[in-house]
């Protein structure tokens, strides 16, 4: 199995690069091109100041507890406070969705575009069984994708979707049954199959939107489509 890191500012150097080499070409002074490529704004949203950036690969801390610590008391009016947030709510409606992606596509790229075409606005992924040539996953605090390329099976799924945001995470397992798993990137190429099942919960909305007081990146939000 080969594995490699796609960092995406170097991508974006090697953009501007090539954007420099075109504009020079087309007899435009590199002066320009350089500034050119000097502005282009980065695809990615930048890290708000809550992120701490990994040192290399950290390794987790473990240690064996004789119990495990009490989980923090919450407010008697904690749930009512989620649906005032928006980070809540209750649906007896749901449709469910089944769909295959055949070898060679894009595992993210299929979700996407299947509930794009359906106008799916909110929905929670139950499961896809099938198989990967290639995975695409970041892994826990690290900026960039790994790519892993060989024979996988897909254990599990789970994430919430909706027509032009996602937050997916991604379950796999090698030939020799070692598990890898993270965050869902585009990159995934389906080898056999993809049984993919969606639950849509009829009358909600999600959207994404900028957590200020907590994580800083744009987090679930959850409304009522006929308030």
């Amino acid at each position: 199995m080969q594995t490699r890191v796609v960092t995406f500012q170097r991508i974006s150097r090697i953009a501007a690069l090539s954007a420099v080499a075109l504009l020079a070409q087309a007899g435009l002074p590199l002066r320009l091109a350089a500034q050119s490529a000097a502005q282009s704004p980065a695809e990615s949203k930048p890290a708000p100041p809550q992120y701490k950036p990994p040192a290399g690969e950290p390794v987790p801390e473990s240690r064996t507890l004789e119990n495990a610590p009490e989980a923090p008391a919450l407010p008697a009016d904690w749930s009512k406070l989620l649906a005032e947030h928006h980070e809540a709510i209750t649906t007896d409606k749901v449709r469910i969705h089944v769909f295959r992606l055949r070898p060679g596509d894009d595992l993210l790229g299929g979700i996407r575009a299947y509930v794009k075409q359906n106008h799916i606005q909110a929905a929670v992924l139950l499961s896809s069984v099938g198989s990967l040539t290639q995975a695409s996953i970041r892994y826990a605090n690290q900026p960039e994708a790994h790519i892993h390329t060989g024979h996988f099976e897909i254990v599990s799924i789970t994430g919430t979707v909706e027509e032009g945001g996602e937050h997916i995470h991604l379950s796999i397992a090698t030939g020799q049954g070692t598990m890898i798993g993270g965050h869902l990137m585009t990159g995934c190429r389906i080898y056999t199959t993809s049984e993919v099942t969606l639950a849509e919960l009829v009358g909600v909305r999600f959207a994404r939107e900028t957590d200020k007081e907590g994580s800083g990146w744009d987090e679930l939000k959850i409304y009522p489509t006929n308030p």
